[in-house]
């Protein structure tokens, strides 16, 4: 699934605000730094940028898992923005 996400997420290497950001985070790629996983791995990321200081986490979903995966996603972000 990394590997899907290097592809789809490239476009963002190129925008100079998501450089500084992956480069921020030490990764050298955007795919790096996405969060890819089950609803538990997802909220674990969402809680571990929270803990981190975030006041704002943004996330979006791709079609690397489907149509039923990006559901899935939809659903726990609107789960997790409501505490």
């Amino acid at each position: 699934m990394r590997e899907r996400a290097a592809g789809e997420l490239a476009l963002y290497e190129r925008i100079p605000s998501y450089r500084r950001a992956i480069e921020a985070s030490g990764a050298t790629g955007a795919a790096e730094i996405a969060v890819i996983g089950d609803e538990e791995a997802v909220a674990a990321e969402v809680r571990r940028y929270r803990e981190a200081g975030a006041t704002e986490v943004v996330f979006t979903a791709t079609e690397l898992d489907g149509e039923e995966g990006r559901v899935r996603t939809w659903r726990l972000l609107g789960e997790l923005s409501r505490g």
